[in-house]
């Protein structure tokens, strides 16, 4: 029946299933019954970037004159969205070019998008043209055009462009949502600045809205950044108040917080609290403790946190491994290090080449440089092409080790990167 694979079409790719919808689009294109529309099409599209096939979806795209149809507006949107999403956005931007020279309108949606990526990068001066343009060309902004823009002008650190687009959004007549003012104390909260923060957070209640956990979240996670945990307690006070229960995020923030100003004991008794209502301590958690315990040199509570991690079934990452590795390494126990560094290999994980040069340097010092020039092995099995700094130190050289070896095997002698700055358990 005329339109039934149109529909199927549509149908199969609201339910996710694009596999399926393309099979059904290949059989009927080699039967010659293929019966589709614009919209079935665009549903493909859009389908096929929203799974990562941008490829597929640029197919698609390009058989739709050989059916007889034509991409609109919403077509070329949905592709253009899939490109940018995958970091093609020279594919992205020459689309919106063909666009325009196809004489297709772009809608709401594509200025939307456009003003997202150009925001992305902190190219402000083409998005602000876009966004000026869009009223000449008889677009109304709505609140996503706005929240786009903010959101994009916040994370470059460009806040009171951020304010000031509140400011015209409400002249123009566009409510701004809940997300616009998180956006806003986010932003101020990161940059250290909670009187601006706080200001926002009152004018989101004062214009109606409930702050929500993540808003708390936000304001919390500034007045830690901030180093006051006396407004950060009376924030989380208030949050619960409201009605609001913390969020594995909440005491993540506050763990963190107290464990980087040393406060252990606090921290400690956050972590307690959260095991209480009942929520998945997870291996980011841990991490924060474990960093925190091996960077004040306390590592047999580092190591009975490790070791109660596994009794709960939590899977150590890779970073608290190496975090380990490197508080062992501080002092001096060379052994616990590489018994470390085996059970990560044994797991399929490959320690960083700070933790294999530390333990290799401490080795050395330990008059163990059988075991160093293993782990040396182990480094190029790893594929790692960085040496670390331990290579270039006396120790090594003064102990006899056989770098020259090392060499032949194309691995190259580098600096080491600092252990402590892992990025990774924040």
């Amino acid at each position: 029946m005329w339109g039934t694979t149109a529909a199927a079409v549509r149908r199969l790719c609201a339910a996710g299933d694009v596999r399926s919808a393309l099979a059904m689009l290949a059989r009927g294109t080699k039967a010659g019954d293929a019966v589709l529309d614009v919209t079935a099409c665009t549903a493909l599209v859009n389908g096929c970037c929203k799974s990562g096939d941008v490829a597929e979806a640029r197919r698609v795209f390009d058989e739709m004159p050989l059916l007889g149809l034509a991409p609109n507006e919403v077509t070329y949107t949905a592709l253009m969205h899939g490109y940018f999403t995958n970091g093609q956005r020279e594919e992205g931007f020459s689309l919106f070019e063909e666009m325009r020279r196809g004489g297709v309108e772009p809608n709401l949606y594509t200025y939307n998008c456009l003003i997202g990526e150009w925001c992305r990068t902190g190219e402000f001066e083409r998005a602000r043209s876009l966004f000026d343009e869009m009223p000449v060309r008889g677009i109304v902004r709505n609140v996503v055009s706005y929240n786009t823009f903010i959101a994009g002008l916040c994370r470059h650190g460009k806040l009171w462009d951020a304010a000031k687009l509140l400011d015209m959004m409400r002249m123009e007549g566009t409510r701004p949502s809940i997300i616009t003012f998180n956006l806003l104390v986010d932003g101020y909260g990161k940059a250290g600045k909670m009187s601006n923060a706080l200001h926002f957070f009152n004018q989101m209640k004062a214009a109606g809205f409930q702050p929500s956990a993540v808003t708390y979240n936000m304001l919390i996670a500034g007045f830690c950044r901030a180093r006051d945990m006396i407004r950060a307690n009376r924030a989380l006070s208030d949050m619960k108040e409201r009605g609001l229960e913390p969020t594995k995020v909440t005491y993540t923030i506050l763990i963190d917080s107290f464990a980087r100003e040393n406060h252990m004991d606090k921290a400690f008794e956050i972590l307690e609290g959260m095991e209480k209502a009942g929520l998945e301590v997870d291996a980011r958690t841990y991490g924060v403790l474990v960093r925190a315990l091996c960077m004040e040199g306390n590592m047999k509570d580092a190591r009975k946190l490790f070791q109660s991690m596994g009794e709960k079934g939590v899977e150590a990452s890779s970073v608290i491994y190496d975090m380990m590795i490197y508080g062992y390494g501080r002092e001096g126990s060379s052994y616990k290090a590489l018994k470390l560094i085996m059970e990560m290999r044994q797991k399929g994980l490959v320690p960083n080449s700070a933790s294999y040069g530390l333990t290799i340097r401490v080795l050395c010092k330990d008059d163990k440089c059988q075991e160093a020039e293993a782990l040396l092995d182990d480094m190029v099995r790893a594929g790692l092409q960085t040496m670390v700094q331990a290579l270039e130190s006396d120790s090594i050289r003064d102990k006899g080790l056989e770098i020259d070896s090392v060499h032949d095997k194309g691995l190259e002698v580098k600096s080491a990167p600092d252990p402590t700055g892992h990025s990774g358990t924040r």
